[in-house]
């Protein structure tokens, strides 16, 4: 399952010291007066790092997951299954994007809606992540479950905004294009 978490930066503190002098948006009675920033909003340079560190903070203190080496935006935790086999729980953290891979995902992303507010409507069976198309797939005689990921909105999205680019400028892609490699390549066997 997956989930957004709502105005995450929101819930780090700010970590320096930032003020503001309140303009008209703030009312009439604020006008001219200092305000200092509190919580960490999004475009100051910390804020990212302040609501990261929160973050990993709940899942390694609060949760018991432990980042994974290899990849410190992705968290685990050893788990058992209702059957007694002994695995291990995910999540997945990309900024304000959550996504978990468990036996019971609904308990984790629950558990995590304790500390950080998810946004009702973002719960449940991903679709996308990180701009990828991402769905459950089965392999015959094979009953674990399986995910596909797939780049092809990503990809057909990315033409399609260098093609508007180009046609503003009066400019356009290539009909056809040579192979990217030569004819006759072969990638494993290239030692270079």
């Amino acid at each position: 399952m997956s989930a957004d978490v709502a105005g995450a930066y929101l819930n780090a503190d700010c970590p320096e010291k930032v003020h503001i002098i309140c303009g008209p948006e703030f009312g009439t009675e604020y006008i001219g007066r200092v305000a200092i920033i509190k919580k960490a909003l999004y475009g100051l340079r910390s804020s990212g790092f302040a609501w990261r560190s929160l973050c990993a903070k709940t899942l390694r203190e609060n949760m018991g997951f432990k980042p994974c080496r290899a990849d410190n935006d992705t968290w685990m935790r050893p788990a058992v299954k209702r059957n007694g086999e002994k695995y291990y729980e995910y999540i997945f953290v990309y900024t304000d994007d959550i996504m978990v891979v468990s036996e019971n995902p609904r308990a984790i992303l629950d558990r995590l809606n304790l500390y950080f507010l998810l946004k009702p409507d973002s719960i449940g069976k991903p679709n996308i992540y990180l701009g990828a198309q991402i769905q459950p797939f089965e392999i015959k005689g094979d009953p674990r479950k399986k995910w596909a990921i797939s780049s092809e909105q990503y990809v057909k999205e990315a033409v399609r905004l260098v093609k508007d680019w180009l046609e503003k400028r009066g400019l356009m892609l290539k009909t056809r294009a040579p192979s990217v490699l030569p004819s006759g390549y072969v990638p494993e066997l290239d030692g270079s």
